[in-house]
């Protein structure tokens, strides 16, 4: 349950843009973009400003997911779009 609330009260805190401070954050319509839409982004914004790639533990949250019945799966989709696009640009750099 306190999972459950806490991904919640994440979840309405990052869409509102309280995760920003200090930050290089573009205001988007939180409805207009999938969960792994945003993971996209937020790679392709640490990229475009010179900061290190995140780990964010995936194994972890998928074990989570399947344990709350997939109540993590917008966590799961995120990190699955910010990864896509972490090795997605970490290729362009090497060619």
């Amino acid at each position: 349950m306190f999972l459950l609330k806490l991904h919640d009260l994440i979840k309405y805190n990052y869409e509102n843009g309280l995760y920003s401070k200090g930050y290089s954050y573009r205001f988007n319509n939180s409805n207009s973009l999938s969960d792994f839409d945003k993971g996209k982004f937020q790679a392709q914004t640490d990229y475009q400003s010179g900061k290190a790639f995140k780990h964010y533990p995936k194994l972890l949250f998928e074990f989570l997911n399947f344990v709350f019945f997939r109540k993590m799966q917008e966590i799961v989709n995120f990190i699955n779009g910010y990864n896509y696009e972490m090795r997605r640009l970490q290729k362009m750099d090497k060619n």
